[in-house]
């Protein structure tokens, strides 16, 4: 009951906390504001950490029966500034010119921004492989249309944050910045989906992925969702959350960026890169226990002609460069381990597109490494009505789940929580993975199958529809009520058209070699 009532009062934070930031919002681009915001979360969590940690570490150097302890006060004095035991607890040392409580007694001058900037400056020198170029510097951005005021206005907002000590406040204060991405991706829309995966999205394929210590790699992480879902299911199941190794890729700069900063207020750093994963593979070499995913959707123009016709990620075949879903797809599958488990996120057509695509997804079918889909409602991006799908894949199946993939029907499983967007509950969440716990643990079909809901198909009942893995197919609903959009059809026809006149086009052109070879012109 004590739980859920710090829930609750928690969730009223971040409310109002949003409720008073967003009141400035009117005044600027929310594409800058949210930088704005998000870095003053991130300067106010690292003082706050390093102030609870000053303080316990006074009271361990006070303690005879500490092993900090230090009988002299002058020499306890000067230990408490000895950056090792800040940085040991994975807190950052942050001295006077950089800390929140120089730029709250300086809010209301007019420098105001230029003093921001400054300690991040400072932030970056003293920790440049955590910090260089992470803490977006648009304090003085003339096209930033906040005054100093405003600025002191959110200094003043964030300075009210009381969280509690250690560990709990480093938590509650991930949970805040997440909140406000969040909130972020619903006013930006579609564009706010490049950075934002809906928390309960990402808990939920981590939770099937059965996420634990190892390695995992998102090549299209933005904020890092993924990575926030992973570690909290590790220490809901009393892990340490240092023992997941953490890898991320990142095209864009800005949600990069976000990525670093998620990270750092829970008190852990990843190995994240920027580059464009289709060409810049900035982990070409490495695989991972997991691999974790939201891609862009049906990303045209991905570049297929700067492929090398001989890169190892894509042994089935290197996907029109209209739609760039089974690049991705192939990538996912090149970065795991023999044992290795992805999840990931995608949109429907890439359950049931012919052509090309049609033929790479044949392959990966035969090739047995697709375990389980799962048909999602649709709006659970706000503002994207777009369907999708959550695909996961694994190498070196075991025995009794070789040549079967589980399909689960979830799109009747949904919260409203606005009128254009809906979630996942966490019981929705646990009846989903149930279904795959039950798979890996090798359950009988019949405890498994449940019609109109789970279904586990085998690799000919897949051969004999085709190669469509759309779920609907398998657990026993009308077909219309698995219907792809409009949109989407006409997509994946438009898409099958183009290849068609293309390979027209091809044909012409042998036609006319061929008789001009005859001597005849044409």
């Amino acid at each position: 009951m004590g739980d859920r009532k710090e829930e609750e009062i928690i969730r009223e934070l971040e409310k109002k906390l949003w409720s008073a930031a967003d009141k400035l919002r009117k005044k600027v681009e929310v594409h800058d504001y949210k930088y704005v915001v998000l870095g003053l979360i991130f300067l106010r969590y690292i003082s706050y950490a390093f102030d609870q940690r000053k303080e316990e570490l006074k009271k361990e150097l006070s303690d005879p029966q500490s092993r900090y302890y230090i009988k002299d006060p002058k020499e306890r004095a000067e230990a408490l500034k000895d950056e090792d035991f800040y940085l040991e607890e994975g807190i950052l040392y942050v001295p006077e010119q950089a800390h929140w409580e120089y730029m709250r007694k300086n809010a209301h001058r007019e420098n105001i921004g230029e003093l921001i900037n400054r300690a991040i400056d400072f932030l970056e020198d003293k920790y440049p492989e955590k910090l260089k170029d992470v803490i977006p510097k648009i304090y003085t951005d003339p096209k930033i249309n906040l005054s100093h005021e405003d600025l002191a206005y959110l200094i003043d907002l964030f300075t009210d944050i009381r969280f509690g000590d250690g560990h709990k406040a480093r938590d509650l204060f991930g949970e805040v910045y997440e909140y406000f991405l969040g909130k972020f991706a619903e006013v930006e829309g579609k564009k706010g989906g490049e950075f934002y995966t809906p928390r309960s999205l990402t808990r939920l394929v981590v939770k099937i992925l059965d996420v634990k210590c190892g390695s995992i790699l998102d090549p299209a992480c933005g904020s890092g969702g993924f990575f926030v879902s992973a570690l909290k299911k590790i220490e809901e199941e009393g892990l340490d959350r240092y023992c997941l190794e953490i890898h991320g890729q990142e095209a864009k700069t800005l949600p990069w960026k976000l990525c670093k900063m998620n990270l750092a207020i829970r008190g852990v750093t990843g190995d994240i890169r920027l580059g464009d994963t289709y060409h810049d593979d900035k982990f070409i070499n490495e695989r991972f226990d997991y691999v974790v995913a939201n891609p862009p959707f049906n990303d045209s123009r991905w570049g297929a002609d700067r492929v090398n016709p001989n890169d190892p990620r894509f042994p089935y075949g290197i996907p029109p460069d209209n739609n760039g879903n089974f690049a991705w797809i192939q990538i996912f599958l090149y970065h795991l381990k023999p044992n290795g488990k992805a999840g990931f996120v995608m949109a429907n057509g890439a359950l049931s597109v012919g052509g090309t695509e049609g033929e790479i997804r044949k392959k990966i079918i035969e090739e047995d490494l697709v375990y389980g889909i799962v048909a999602c409602p649709p709006k659970l991006f706000k503002n994207v009505q777009l369907p999708v799908s959550l695909w996961f894949c694994r190498k070196g199946k075991p025995e009794h789940m070789k040549g079967k993939v589980l399909f689960v029907y979830a799109k009747n499983l949904y919260k409203p929580i606005s009128r254009s967007q809906v979630t996942f509950t966490e019981e929705h969440i646990e009846k989903i993975t149930e279904k795959f716990r039950l798979f890996e643990k090798g359950a009988s079909e019949e405890e498994i199958n449940e019609v109109g809901f789970a279904k586990v198909a085998t690799l000919d009942e897949i051969r004999e529809k085709g190669y469509v893995l759309t779920p609907g197919r398998y657990v026993g609903i009308k077909l219309d009520e698995d219907d792809t959009s409009f949109e989407e059809k006409m997509r994946e026809y438009s898409r099958e058209l183009s290849e068609l006149l293309k390979k027209e086009e091809e044909l012409t052109d042998k036609v006319k070699e061929v008789f001009k070879a005859l001597g005849f012109e044409i």
